[in-house]
């Protein structure tokens, strides 16, 4: 009781001041604003970040760069193709993606559907378990398989494409429209995570995670070892999780037909082949940048294995176009029509892109490439620190910044520094590993 009432008396003087607002003591509370790296940005941008960001896989240092400045990088493997770096505005990240054929409801899409969803939903219209569903975020949507299954699941993927280019060209993409016209469809997708670098979006589509999962961070990737090498390369270590193909092929003992028609070995991201590490698999994959939709309608045709979608163990075929949306369209219409000859009317067709990148076209005066922000960097410093430019951030020579007594600071205080002809490059530079921190933000 004695205590009580000493802390009562105690009390008096801060509740007296209070109520008659003595001093500053009503002043209103400001709301304490973010300074911590990364949380400052808006939830829907680092969400994205944060989805096609990968520990040991992506680069050390990431950016957020202001619209339309930045695009490319400085090792990219296709001089025709150029991803814009990470910005706020998301219109890139818009994505068609649409199913049709035996074993599709006709419906309208919801929007905001995701890459991660489009193997999901494949593996539910032929009615197929896939092994280990935590590791992969992607659902099916709802409401697009009618339980007829189909023996031929064909998937394209239009590279460096998204809604917004299909949209400033509606007469170029007639068969597209019809497909969307009869089957499941919105222009409202989503690629769910950012940079939009074409090999990520791609792993994505064929797996059903995001990049944080499937660890196809963009064209260039860390191993294990530290070593910075091309996705899907020999040296490179495999995605993290398996792709829809690499299920099938393991619960059907091989005997589903597998194949990959596309213009770079990091388009294997759609089919995958290696993560079972099965002896007789025979996946078929041709990589080519002539005709592919021929390519594609020779391997549908079918070898010693007979033709896709011949019998009653589900196919997967898996084509990755890019070009002019009109050559695209055109393809796409051959390589449907050679699906159906080989099934025998018996396909399920997906097709998605990869969002909006700049492709068959040089950067604006305007716009930097990413070679031009490494070499302002290693510059500044007076070394060569960087080992590689990518859309969103920074691959780190860390031998060379321990020789010369850096730290990843001394880069993001040069980038901070870093100004384009519209003024500042970057909205936001930090750390990678405050991605790994998001939770708390």
């Amino acid at each position: 009781m004695t205590l009580a009432l000493l802390i009562g008396v105690l009390g008096i003087p801060a509740v007296a001041l209070r109520l008659f607002c003595v001093g500053h003591s009503c002043d209103q509370e400001a709301p304490a604003a973010s300074g911590v790296p990364f949380c400052s940005l808006e939830a829907g941008l680092r969400s994205r970040i944060g989805a096609g960001y990968r520990e040991g896989r992506s680069p050390e240092v990431l950016v957020v760069a202001r619209p339309d400045s930045v695009a490319g990088s400085s090792e990219r493997a296709r001089r025709d193709v150029a991803s814009p770096w990470p910005s706020s505005d998301l219109e890139g990240a818009r994505v068609p993606i649409v199913f049709a054929g035996e074993g599709v409801e006709r419906a309208t899409l919801p929007e905001g559907s995701l890459l991660t969803q489009v193997a999901p939903t494949l593996a539910d219209i032929i009615d197929f378990e896939r092994p280990f569903p935590n590791v992969r975020s992607g659902e099916s949507i709802e409401g697009v398989a009618t339980g007829n299954r189909p023996r031929l699941l064909l998937q394209v993927i239009l590279k460096g494409i998204g809604s917004a280019d299909l949209e400033a060209q509606p007469e170029s993409w007639p068969f597209l429209r019809g497909l969307m016209d009869e089957g499941a469809a919105t222009l409202d997708g989503d690629t769910g995570s950012l940079p939009l670098e074409p090999a990520a979006a791609i792993s994505t589509v064929g797996t059903g995670g995001s990049p944080s999962q499937h660890g196809i961070t963009g064209e260039l990737v860390r191993t294990d070892e530290g070593r910075l090498v091309r996705a899907f390369s020999s040296k490179a270590d495999s995605p993290v999780i398996a792709t829809l193909a690499d299920d099938l092929d393991e619960a059907h003992g091989q005997r589903p037909l597998i194949g990959l028609v596309g213009g770079s070995v990091s388009d294997k991201g759609a089919s995958g082949g290696e993560w079972y590490g099965s002896a007789g698999d025979t996946d078929e994959v041709v990589i080519t940048n002539r005709d592919r939709a021929r390519a594609a309608a020779r391997m549908l045709e079918g070898s010693s294995r007979g033709a896709f979608g011949a019998d009653r163990v589900p196919d997967l075929m898996s084509v990755v176009l890019e070009g002019d949306i009109a050559n695209m369209d055109g393809q796409l219409k051959r390589i449907a029509g050679a699906a159906d000859e080989a099934a025998n009317g018996s396909v399920a067709l997906a097709v998605t892109a990869t969002g909006s990148v700049r492709s068959n076209q040089p950067l604006r005066s305007d716009i930097l490439g990413g070679s031009q922000i490494a070499r302002a960097v290693d510059d500044a410093v007076g070394e060569r620190v960087t080992e590689a430019a990518v859309p969103g951030g920074l691959y780190l020579d860390q031998r060379a910044l321990t020789e010369l007594e850096l730290s990843e600071d001394d880069v993001l205080a040069e980038l901070e520094l870093l100004r384009g002809p519209q003024g500042p490059l970057f909205e936001e530079v930090f750390p990678a590993i405050t991605v790994s921190f998001a939770r708390y933000c």
